[in-house]
């Protein structure tokens, strides 16, 4: 049920807490591997609740990553070369498995005609541009937290590169494919990450 679904996401939400948690009290501990992995558990919790799911599954995720996201910016620069490159592999095998946001509005359009059928139509129709503002600033959240967790993955793998190699890479030649896959896109103007 609705119900269901809503209190367990509250209980996933409240995990990402008690996880950040364990991982500012590595922080303190000077325990910088374990602060990173308890991050990027938050991260990867935030990625696995929305997939599948809709709109209200994929808000929960971008709030629960963007705490993870959070506590690893501020952690990246206390990082080692190996706990960069670690770190960089793991956002980016997340960024990897990120649903679409269109099979996301199709999940939800399929959910809504299933729970009220053919009076549900008719309600969309009528209050579509309530249901299209609401798309427009749900995609508007994804795709800001999908670059701000694309600027970190770039970071770490340019500290990564720093560490090693003793100076700054120049361009992203530096980074593909040692450190990165491929060049992350901005999901927000469509091109390329630029380096840190």
């Amino acid at each position: 049920t609705n119900d269901t679904k809503i209190r367990n996401l509250v209980i996933f939400k409240r995990l990402s807490f008690t996880v950040m948690a364990e991982g500012r009290l590595a922080e303190i501990e000077n325990r910088p591997a374990d602060a990173a992995e308890a991050y990027l558990a938050v991260i990867r919790l935030g990625r696995a609740i929305s997939q599948g799911g809709l709109i209200i599954d994929s808000l929960v995720d971008i709030s629960i990553e963007s705490i993870g996201t959070s506590g690893m910016q501020r952690l990246a620069p206390t990082l080692d070369a190996k706990q960069c490159r670690e770190a960089a592999a793991a956002l980016e095998s997340c960024e990897a498995r990120r649903e679409p946001m269109d099979a996301v509005v199709r999940q939800e359009r399929a959910w809504a005609r299933r729970i009220w059928g053919f009076k549900g139509q008719i309600a969309r129709l009528l209050t579509f541009r309530t249901v299209k503002q609401v798309e427009q600033k749900w995609m508007a959240k994804a795709m800001a937290q999908q670059s701000r967790t694309r600027s970190l993955l770039v970071q770490l793998a340019a500290r990564a590169y720093e560490l090693e190699k003793g100076e700054r890479p120049k361009s992203f030649a530096d980074l593909v494919p040692a450190y990165l896959k491929a060049i992350p896109q901005d999901p927000l103007t469509e091109t390329y990450m630029a380096l840190p």
